[in-house]
């Protein structure tokens, strides 16, 4: 691939993203059975590392 093909495949995919009708299925909102799972297991490491590294 050239760079005018590299740069025309560059531009079509921008026009793509750019484009206010186009609907990104990986920028869905998550479940907030995700989040919540998410904000546990955040909690639980950050207690756990914590606790590992607090001199006793």
């Amino acid at each position: 691939m050239d760079a005018t093909e590299f740069d025309g495949e560059l531009q079509r995919r921008l026009a793509v993203l750019e484009d206010p009708e186009y609907h990104d299925p990986a920028r869905a909102d998550l479940p907030a059975r995700d989040l919540i799972a998410l904000l546990v297991a955040a909690v639980v490491l950050i207690s756990a590392m914590l606790a590992w590294g607090y001199p006793w």
